[in-house]
């Protein structure tokens, strides 16, 4: 556009401004002006008008701008004007695209994004929460992560949740929500505009599943194929720890050797491992008792049942479900064997309470559980100790309880 405003300024003039106590403006024509402020500041300013409205735009400071450069930009956004766009937001497109190129070359990987989740919103998570999330996004995600996040496309993403879906329906949801929160969080770092993440209505709706209660009639039938699978001793030996404490299989995989107390016959295991963030004390069973002791015996790290590969961390939680599916062909599950504890006990008579305290459940009474701080600690032990003879009744002097850990007990040592 030719320059034909008449203009008032100079550079002397601009150079010799004077600041005042109150913000002067200097006028160079077609709406251009220049700002000196109170503390001596010198900005150039471009006053508009666009579809009845008045707007202002920021052209710079000077002496970084000049008084010819500063006309320069006047002219371009005036020209903008004239073309009926607003000089004011093309500026602030132009800053956020800027601000997206740097962020892009700064960390535009999707392994960058991944971990600048994770650096967000792993803070109040227990440690047992973190390691699961990062061994499902590097077993998942592996091959998304040396990619710049915005070339990943839609149907990229579809393929992977839905090879996913084919073994473990329940984790491809888990990480189609992982993807939202990565990409939303990219989003807002201006690593990009919209998400690719296909919707949920890809996935099949999840089924939810009760926990199968094994019958009793069916332990023998059950310790059998334990004793038979394909798995190592350690595996079967968490399984039947699970079996005789009735507690997760998490607190059993992750157990370490300083929570026990096998004198005492005792097992605590701490607030940060539990479901409810509460401190749980395990009574164990004679036969837990020897189980642990040839365990103890064999073991040389901080965890009773280590990893396989890495044996200075603790056995994947999915292990036993695995070793679970081999060996039965009921919809069992290892969680199923708290529900076959409670449903034994409760037939049988025993106290309510004292069933759940063993399961670390809440109580239901809320307001009981304020004043009443007994911890039952004896009737516990009793019942957990009635449980695991009631099992040993179940079946032959062969398939006995001490019969079987002594066998484990020699495995473990092979």
């Amino acid at each position: 556009m030719t320059d034909n405003i008449a203009r008032a300024l100079s550079d002397a003039k601009v150079r010799n401004a004077k600041a005042a106590a109150k913000p002067v403006k200097l006028a160079d024509g077609g709406g251009l002006f220049l700002l000196v402020q109170p503390n001596g500041s010198k900005l150039w300013r471009y006053k508009f008008r666009l579809a009845g409205r008045e707007g202002l735009l920021s052209i710079g400071a000077y002496p970084d701008i000049g008084l010819a450069r500063a006309r320069e930009l006047h002219q371009e956004a005036r020209a903008q004007v004239a073309a009926g766009e607003n000089p004011v937001h093309s500026r602030q497109v132009e800053r956020r695209e800027a601000a997206q190129a740097v962020a892009r070359a700064e960390r535009g990987t999707f392994a960058q994004a991944l971990k600048s989740w994770q650096e967000a919103t792993e803070p109040h998570l227990s440690q047992r929460t973190i390691d699961w999330r990062h061994w499902a996004c590097d077993a998942h995600f592996g091959p998304l992560m040396p990619r710049k996040i915005w070339e990943i496309t839609r149907q990229e993403l579809a393929a992977m949740l839905v090879r996913i879906e084919r073994d473990a329906p329940s984790v491809a949801k888990t990480m189609r929500t992982f993807l939202v929160h990565i990409y939303e969080r990219a989003i807002d770092e201006g690593l990009l505009e919209t998400s690719p993440v296909p919707s949920a209505r890809l996935l099949k709706a999840r089924r939810y599943v009760s926990h199968q209660a094994m019958t009793m009639d069916r332990w023998p039938a059950f310790l059998a194929a334990l004793l038979a699978a394909d798995a190592t001793p350690y595996t079967k030996a968490a399984m039947l720890l699970v079996v005789l404490t009735a507690c997760r299989k998490t607190e059993a995989t992750g157990a370490r050797w300083s929570e026990f107390d096998l004198e005492r016959g005792e097992w605590t295991v701490p607030a940060e491992r539990m479901k409810m963030r509460k401190e749980h004390w395990v009574p164990l069973s004679r036969q837990a008792v020897s189980l642990l002791q040839g365990l103890r015996k064999h073991s040389e790290g901080d965890f009773l049942f280590p990893h396989y590969y890495k044996p200075d961390t603790p056995m994947h939680h999915t292990t036993l479900g695995l070793l679970m599916r081999t060996i039965r062909e009921e919809a069992d599950t290892v969680h199923g064997f708290r529900s076959t504890f409670s449903t034994y006990m409760n037939a049988q008579g025993e106290d309510g309470d004292i069933v759940e305290l063993c399961l670390a459940h809440s109580p239901k009474d809320q307001v009981r559980s304020i004043y009443n701080r007994h911890t039952y600690q004896a009737e516990r032990r009793a019942m957990l100790q009635k449980w695991a003879d009631d099992l040993d009744a179940l079946v032959d002097k062969r398939m006995r309880i001490g019969v079987v850990y002594s066998q484990q007990q020699r495995a473990i040592a092979a």
